[in-house]
């Protein structure tokens, strides 16, 4: 691992720039050029700016990359930065300006029913707690915390999706270059997804915090420019003890400082019946009630929400020093700019059509019955595929599954379907297309589908790669995308075997 050290100040905007660039890097049709270009960047702004003990870390090296290729470059940093900077003002004004519509509503008087203290806390202070109890199990329990980062990554795509579609009067290739963009910050939040956890909480407490300010606005100016008077009711109340206790136990937290707190006299001269009326209740009693409520606003409103905002923060910053780049796509930036990429002499094609790789394969799989999963992006020559696997393999599919090898976080519908046929066949084959840069998403998928299987399953893993032609037709891939499949497959130790598409 290689994480963020403390000296070097990531932020997500940055990171953001930084897989984008990898990305389009991963991308480009000259790899020859990226590497002249990455080498004369090491030698004329890089280098001369480390000291001996930066060379070899790789989080001062991308850093200084990244500022090297910032000033020539569109990204998506700059945006996300502003857009979660409007986010976070927008989230400041609607709960200031939400907390005082709603305060400033529960404290309405009319003159003849007193303004309920426990309707006010309700709304204004209980709601509060409801979400924070949310938090709390988001928190604790895995599961809850689980189905919430699915539901944020849901969310993501979907505003992805939206955008893509607002966006269609671009060109094609700005088009593609903004859904590349949207899947490098879905690959990001695969592995590394603690910084989008941690950024949406933080602006929930921020909405919190204004919240509350807007609630403690509106009492205090209901106070001072109107004249209100507070109670509370009850029907099944029979003496005013009990509100006495629940008052008293809810102030202890300032009570030892000689805060304020309605006593037993004030609480029984505030008790509103209908019967009565308001002008049976006492005037000093009844203002009794607002430095108590301020108090509680303070304490249990806005005293929770600056603790959790303060506390997200932290964990942002703590995420993005854990950001690690040993990733494949990281390493070979890495050798583009340190070294030389070290190639492995093994030959650059294992045909299946050769006796001895076929004689190798079912001696590996130790049965013919297995389960095929296809990248989303083959889905259209899926007969052809499956026909070249029962035919050329001598494979009986169990369970055949279209994937996206590039979400790994998702596909839980298929990989359920494919784990319950793993017992009775040991098998797994993915088909994935060539080109594909999504390396460190699809090692992250195969530890998927490899966790699937126990010890009593013992299963074997195989990877084909294809390529398709002009009328979207299964070929044979080129040698060299065979050869950097096996030796980052081998690097990765993933320990599937890598097979070639042979019509």
């Amino acid at each position: 691992m290689f994480p963020v050290p403390r000296s070097e100040k990531w932020t997500l905007a940055d990171r953001l720039d930084f897989e984008a660039l990898v990305a389009a890097d991963e991308r480009a049709g000259d790899p020859a050029a990226i590497a002249a270009r990455d080498a004369r960047l090491w030698e004329e702004k890089i280098a001369p700016q480390l000291t001996p003990a930066q060379v070899t870390d790789r989080g001062v090296v991308f850093r200084r990359w990244l500022e090297a290729r910032r000033p020539g470059e569109t990204l998506p940093g700059r945006w996300f930065a502003n857009v979660w900077r409007c986010f976070s003002v927008g989230a400041r004004l609607s709960g200031l300006l939400l907390g005082f519509m709603v305060a400033s509503g529960a404290l309405y008087y009319s003159g003849t029913r007193p303004v309920n203290v426990a309707v006010f806390l309700a709304v204004t202070v209980g709601v509060q707690w409801i979400l924070l109890l949310w938090t709390l199990a988001v928190i604790l329990f895995r599961g809850v915390r689980t189905a919430s980062q699915q539901l944020l990554a849901r969310l993501g795509e979907a505003l992805g999706q939206m955008l893509a579609s607002a966006l269609e009067h671009l060109s094609g290739e700005q088009r593609m270059r903004m859904l590349a963009e949207l899947s490098t910050l879905r690959q990001l939040s695969g592995r590394n997804l603690q910084p989008l956890i941690w950024a949406p909480l933080e602006a929930l407490q921020q909405f919190g915090v204004f919240w509350n300010w807007g609630v403690f606005s509106a009492l205090v100016a209901r106070v001072i420019f109107t004249d209100v008077a507070f109670g509370w009711e009850s029907t099944v109340a029979q003496r005013p003890d009990g509100m006495f206790t629940l008052v008293h136990a809810l102030s202890a937290p300032w009570l030892w400082a000689g805060g304020p707190c309605p006593t037993l006299a004030d609480i029984e001269h505030s008790w509103f019946h209908y019967q009565s009326g308001v002008a049976a209740l006492d005037r000093t009693a009844m203002a009794s009630w607002w430095p108590w409520l301020i108090m509680v606003i303070l304490v249990y409103g806005l005293l929770p929400r600056l603790i959790l905002r303060s506390y997200f923060a932290i964990r942002a910053r703590l995420s993005m020093r854990q950001l690690s780049f040993d990733e494949p796509r990281h390493r070979a930036a890495w050798h583009r700019l340190t070294g030389p990429l070290i190639r492995s002499h093994r030959p650059p094609e294992e045909n299946i059509t050769s006796p001895g790789a076929r004689n190798t394969l079912l001696a590996k799989a130790r049965a013919e019955v297995g389960c095929l999963l296809i990248a989303s992006s083959l889905a259209g020559a899926r007969a052809e595929i499956e026909q070249w696997v029962t035919s050329r393999l001598g494979w009986k599919l169990a369970c055949s599954e279209v994937v996206e090898i590039d979400y790994p976080s998702g596909n839980d519908a298929a990989l359920a379907r494919v784990a319950a046929a793993l017992p009775t066949a040991p098998c797994w084959l993915i088909a994935v297309p060539a080109p594909f840069t999504a390396f460190s998403a699809f090692t992250q998928f195969a530890a998927r589908v490899a966790a699937l299987t126990n010890e009593t399953t013992k299963s074997e893993g195989f990877v084909v790669v294809i390529a398709l032609d002009e009328q979207g037709k299964p070929k044979a891939p080129d040698a060299e995308w065979l050869r950097y499949w096996s030796d980052f497959l081998r690097a990765e130790g993933t320990g599937c075997v890598t097979l070639s598409y042979a019509p």
